[in-house]
């Protein structure tokens, strides 16, 4: 899986469409709202149903089968990125397409699928790996400095976590610029970061927005799920078609056409 990075935009003139993205997002959906259910609904399969199967291993009582049902468990998540990403390539081919300066970027939807699945499967594994490793880098310094003072070590948990969260809200949107931009792991995170850095009150935004969309999914036995979700992921995505302020062609796609 390669790891190298591509050339990004000029990411600090990047402005998120925070006010266009809802009504893009739901022209999306109108397009085809039974592939959008179809494919939430294959991922929900895929996640609940490898779960249950591990839980029910996992308490067997049997070690063998136990450790199977860690195993299991554990890929689940991989096999949940293949309908996942689909999900979110479907989504950002519904949306309501841009013209002039982003023409040339949104070639890149025509990357295969299965090179998309390897480059999210880098990006889960580099993510997962700087959590696991932040997680416990702070765990050990907070246990270290708790023998000398309990004060400072609380002190060096809470400013750990602090940032690790931060961290973490920086790469929100690093897999929807993944699958809309083809960008390999490293760009997506470095294009995510910078992103959110520069609109960090409209992605607290975007981020209660899909916590709003998302919590109204699970009301009525959780089936609500299979349209928040679909609607989720076009929000994601729709917030990757970025507007440069003071260009010409921003300023003429600003509204759903």
């Amino acid at each position: 899986m390669a790891l190298s990075s591509d050339p990004l935009p000029a990411p600090c003139a990047e402005r998120l469409p925070l006010t266009t993205i809802i009504p893009r997002a739901w022209i999306g959906f109108g397009k085809a709202p039974w592939q959008c259910v179809g494919l939430t609904a294959l991922t929900l399969i895929v996640v609940t149903g490898l779960g249950v199967l591990a839980r029910d291993l996992q308490e067997s009582g049997n070690r063998s089968l136990a450790i199977a049902g860690d195993v299991l468990l554990l890929l689940s998540i991989p096999a949940s990125l293949g309908p996942l990403v689909s999900l979110l390539r479907l989504a950002d081919q519904l949306l309501p397409t841009v013209t002039g300066s982003e023409a040339a970027v949104n070639a890149s939807r025509k990357k295969p699928l299965h090179w998309l699945i390897r480059q999210t499967t880098a990006l889960a594994v580099l993510e997962g790996v700087v959590l696991i490793g932040g997680l416990s880098v702070i765990r050990i310094l907070s246990r270290l400095i708790a023998s000398y003072s309990g004060v400072l070590s609380i002190a060096v948990l809470a400013l750990g976590s602090l940032a690790l969260a931060a961290w973490a809200l920086s790469q929100i949107l690093a897999l929807p610029l993944l699958v809309h931009h083809g960008h390999r792991p490293l760009a997506a995170m470095e294009h995510s970061r910078t992103l959110v850095q520069a609109n960090r009150i409209k992605v607290l935004a975007l981020l209660g927005l899909l916590m709003g969309v998302n919590l109204l999914g699970l009301m009525g036995a959780c089936l609500g799920l299979l349209l928040s979700i679909p609607f989720s992921a076009l929000l994601m995505m729709a917030s990757c078609r970025t507007q440069t302020p003071w260009d010409r062609d921003s300023r003429r796609n600003m509204l759903p056409t």
